[in-house]
């Protein structure tokens, strides 16, 4: 079985719809055990959220809830403790480009984190975008904050890729999902340089194809036992399943 970090559900940028019925379908066509779900395409987190509470709640053994947070909203730090404290959540999602922030210089995050901190629980991260969510900008993040730990989706994706490696290798509280990186040159430089127990499968469905995500992996001739740990236990090992 497959554990998958980081999805999605509702409206795509083309304005199809994708339900929690969809998603459980694809997870079973591809023996997808759990997802790790946030959902993005809203305007206020609250009511994002509620939606990932709903679906955790229907499906308490496949779905993993992500807490969607907008530090430039004046609630945010509220959000994380009810979204928290509830149990229904097992990590947080950043995207500073959909938010319009820089990482680096948004002043409220520092304090969110530090309310994210004792609940240890992974932030997923989204990086690769310009100008907004450089894994750079996201590296001096998770350097001033050691205690929590950071997931950098994409591997930083097409353009930023090197870089995103190069920021996590000194930061032992940081890992990378591999949803939508496709440069074989990245991928092998993150499992030479990372190894296996920083890397974390992940698809961004619906964004992204599971049967394309999972057989990328074909090229690097991945030992059963580094299989296993980028497939399934480094997810639930973040989660504490």
């Amino acid at each position: 079985m497959i554990h998958d970090f980081h999805v999605h559900m509702g409206k795509s940028s083309k304005g199809t719809s994708y339900t929690l019925r969809d998603l459980i379908d694809s997870m079973d066509r591809f023996e997808i055990e759990r997802s790790g779900l946030s959902i993005l395409n809203g305007v206020l987190t609250p009511e994002l959220n509620d939606r990932v509470m709903a679906a955790v709640k229907e499906y308490p053994d496949r779905i993993v809830g992500f807490a969607y947070i907008n530090p430039r909203e004046p609630g945010a730090i509220d959000e994380v403790r009810r979204c928290l404290d509830s149990g229904l959540f097992r990590g947080i999602k950043f995207h500073s480009w959909k938010h319009g922030y820089f990482p680096d210089n948004n002043t409220a995050l520092d304090g969110i984190i530090d309310a994210i901190t004792p609940y240890d629980v992974p932030i997923l991260c989204h990086t690769g975008t310009a100008p907004l969510s450089l894994p750079q900008q996201w590296a001096s993040i998770a350097a001033r904050h050691p205690k929590a730990t950071f997931v950098f989706a994409h591997i930083g994706y097409l353009d930023f890729g090197y870089g995103c490696v190069e920021c996590a290798k000194p930061l032992p509280n940081v890992y990378v999902d591999t949803a939508g990186q496709v440069e074989i040159q990245v991928m092998e430089k993150a499992l030479e340089e990372l190894g296996p127990d920083r890397i974390i499968f992940a698809t961004d469905w619906p964004y992204k194809y599971p049967g394309s995500e999972i057989v990328k992996f074909e090229p690097y001739h991945l030992s059963p036992e580094d299989r296993q740990k980028i497939f399934y236990d480094n997810a639930k090992k973040l989660w504490k399943l």
